[in-house]
């Protein structure tokens, strides 16, 4: 909450002592809503869903393959040596460091197939942003809210100044 009043409190002052030197042409967006419209965006998300389903089905895989390994051994344990014992319990041992740590890096991964499929819409949205502030000759365009969804321009004397619809529509008339 400090952090918001403070950076709200040093976006104010700037304002206020741009403004005094010259207008300054301020525009706002929400690009949470612009990301949800694009076009491409469920594609995106499609992609996205299948890389997680075939990963937790190769994470189902693998518990289903450790699960059955042990079942078999403690069947089995009986009729087995002490050297042969040891040697399985190694095995599954190594067999269950490995199973967690592809599930540790599973969520990385996930993380970093998501980046890479949004990059060309990130991309695409800061093309469009920036034709549409080049036209509407703005100097700046601040984001409406903040990546978790808070507000950072609680007031807006004009919603001349939103230009998220605009984007919008520069990113649907220049889609492929």
């Amino acid at each position: 909450m400090v952090k918001k009043l403070a950076s709200s409190f040093f976006l104010f002052l700037f304002v206020l002592s741009a403004s005094a030197f010259g207008q300054l042409n301020i525009g706002y967006l929400n690009a949470q809503e612009v990301l949800s419209e694009m076009p491409e965006r469920p594609q995106v998300e499609q992609q996205l869903n299948d890389f997680v389903q075939q990963k937790r089905q190769e994470l189902q895989e693998r518990t289903v393959a450790f699960q059955d390994s042990v079942a078999q051994f403690q069947q089995n344990k009986e009729s087995m040596s002490d050297a042969e014992i040891r040697q399985t319990e190694e095995r599954l041992a190594q067999i269950e460091a490995e199973m967690t740590q592809f599930q540790q890096g599973l969520q990385q991964q996930i993380q970093q197939r998501r980046a890479s499929l949004l990059e060309p819409l990130y991309e695409k949205m800061d093309q469009a942003i920036n034709a549409v502030a080049e036209r509407n000759d703005l100097d700046f365009v601040i984001n409406k809210a903040t990546g978790n969804g808070d507000n950072v321009i609680y007031y807006a004397a004009s919603e001349n100044l939103d230009i998220t619809e605009q984007v919008l529509q520069h990113i649907n008339e220049t889609s492929d």
